[in-house]
């Protein structure tokens, strides 16, 4: 489905994407499937992709669709935006290619086309530079006879040939009219993006095993992943559920993790519990074998398999 390809590649690569694509559409083949799971399962399969919100919301989509549209998703624009977690890109991209609607599209890969072709100098990602590609693609669109083909190769062009750096401009279709390269100034334009500030954090991990081999884990409920299955850790602002102090600890080993605009480095410790808490509500005992059935992010597979290697 193109709605779901738009979603797991929206900030995730597509060798990535690659990997899950196949897997998620065998098990959700259409939208009743998708609709009648259960969240639990939907994040499953989506688990290691990242950015689960964008899980969360395909799935309310899917129940929006199958609800107030006989399970079939809508063409129309306005249709397609009300719909949960469906913005101006995703709407654009399946009116235009399922639907062959006169509708643009405008990612990273269709601004910096726009920005060479019309000489556009704001800097990447910048609401400058989105808000005047919306426009010159709209335009562009409007003036093709077949929506389908033209979006689809507007991404490749961007992918494949008008790349970041080095541009196959020769190769180009585009480049008898692009501002940018009559200029000399293919690699200048659009401006550099504006860094976003990162952050650092520092966050002990406790892997907890019971008698029986099950892992101690507990369901997120804070701002970023969300209804995943987590470790118990220490002191952080990244989880909302309150930390786990441990009878006892031994440290295994540390390894660095990404999330979003957060550089994290866990520490890893095998840890055992005191009886008060093994009394605290929410923790969950999670037999290792089932964890392919059950959302959690990837930096759990990690800590795993450090404790496996040592």
């Amino acid at each position: 489905m193109v709605w779901v390809s738009e979603v797991m590649l929206q900030q995730t690569r597509m060798e990535v994407v690659l990997r899950y694509y196949a897997p998620f559409i065998e098990r959700f083949p259409d939208i009743a499937t998708l609709a009648a799971a259960p969240e639990a399962e939907v994040l499953a399969a989506w688990s290691g992709l990242g950015y689960y919100r964008r899980a969360k919301m395909l799935h309310a989509g899917a129940i929006e669709v199958a609800g107030s549209f006989a399970g079939v998703v809508p063409a129309t624009l306005n249709e397609l935006r009300g719909l949960p977690g469906i913005g101006r890109y995703t709407a654009g991209a399946i009116a235009s290619i399922a639907w062959n609607v006169h509708a643009p599209i405008v990612d990273g890969n269709v601004a910096r086309i726009v920005a060479r072709l019309f000489g556009v100098e704001k800097p990447v990602g910048s609401p400058a530079l989105m808000r005047e590609a919306w426009i010159h693609a709209e335009t562009l669109v409007n003036a093709c006879s077949t929506p389908r083909v033209f979006n689809q190769g507007l991404m490749e062009l961007g992918a494949l040939v008008c790349t970041p750096r080095k541009p196959d401009c020769e190769r180009c279709p585009l480049s008898s009219a692009c501002v940018a390269f009559a200029a000399g100034r293919v690699e200048q334009i659009p401006a550099p993006k504006i860094a976003s500030e990162t952050r650092s954090l520092q966050i002990p991990l406790y892997v907890v095993l019971d008698r029986k081999g099950r892992l101690l884990m507990r369901r997120e409920s804070g701002p970023l992943m969300s209804g995943m299955y987590h470790l118990p850790h220490g002191n952080s602002e990244l989880f909302a559920d309150a930390p786990l102090i441990p009878a006892s600890a031994s440290l295994i080993g540390s390894f660095r993790h990404t999330v979003t605009t957060r550089r994290i480095q866990f520490t890893v410790y095998r840890a055992m519990l005191g009886a008060r808490v093994r009394d605290r509500a929410g923790y969950v005992w999670i037999e290792p074998g089932s964890l392919a059935a059950i959302p959690h992010p990837s930096y759990v597979g990690k800590a795993l398999r450090l404790i496996a290697a040592s």
